[in-house]
């Protein structure tokens, strides 16, 4: 708390990513939320598969240990190419996400390609957290998910946004276990605390499909 107001003091009090004020619309949106909980438990449950499995590919390679995060570096620059936003944390694309100015078909092969670029960088060898690649995983999924929806119940739906704001905490706590942790995260790093429901329903649901596939969160395994 107190390297917080200290922060605060000297760089400015502003949330880390700025996103209209949403709410939930229509009660029937609980049940888009529940899907999307399912969704978001598969991704890390994904997530956390192809991250260890890459691990121990690289592991059976025969080749000096410097080698293999050059190769990864190598796999990983090549990925880029096509998808320059998964380098970084990627917080300004999930800015962009959450004021819905990325179209679902592209949102849909950055959850791919960054999973794929994250399991790489890490299972090879290299430097990295899985904090915030799972937050660009949730904000792709629940864009293209809120999209998709939203196109086909305009009145009763929230934006796209809202459904990317939701995704980041559920991706967040199907993959490491924590939803608690994923609900205060996305209100603190928000300051928007207007979905709440939505937001505990879906990273419940998302810790619930992923444990039930594997037992470790990404952590512990």
């Amino acid at each position: 708390v107190i390297a917080t107001a200290i922060s605060r003091h000297y760089v400015g009090n502003f949330p880390a990513f700025v996103v209209p004020p949403y709410d939930l619309l229509h009660h029937s949106e609980l049940f888009l939320y529940l899907i999307l909980g399912i969704l978001a438990g598969l991704v890390a449950y994904a997530f956390i598969r192809l991250l260890y499995d890459t691990g121990d590919f690289f592991e059976r390679l025969n080749l000096p240990p410097y080698l293999k995060p050059s190769i990864g570096g190598a796999i990983v620059g090549c990925v880029g190419l096509f998808f320059p936003q998964i380098f970084g944390v990627g917080y300004e694309t999930v800015t962009q996400v959450l004021s819905g100015e990325v179209v679902w078909s592209v949102l849909l092969w950055l959850l791919a390609a960054k999973i794929f670029a994250t399991s790489i960088t890490l299972g090879s060898g290299g430097s990295g957290g899985i904090f915030a690649p799972t937050l660009f995983l949730g904000a792709v999924l629940g864009g293209a998910f809120g999209q998709f929806f939203h196109a086909i119940f305009p009145s009763t739906t929230a934006s796209s946004g809202a459904y990317a704001l939701v995704g980041m905490g559920a991706v967040f706590a199907g993959t490491a276990r924590a939803p608690i942790t994923a609900m205060l995260i996305i209100f603190e790093m928000t300051a928007n605390y207007r979905i709440i429901l939505p937001l505990m329903f879906a990273c419940t649901i998302s810790l619930v499909i992923s444990a039930l596939l594997s037992r470790e969160s990404i952590y512990t395994l």
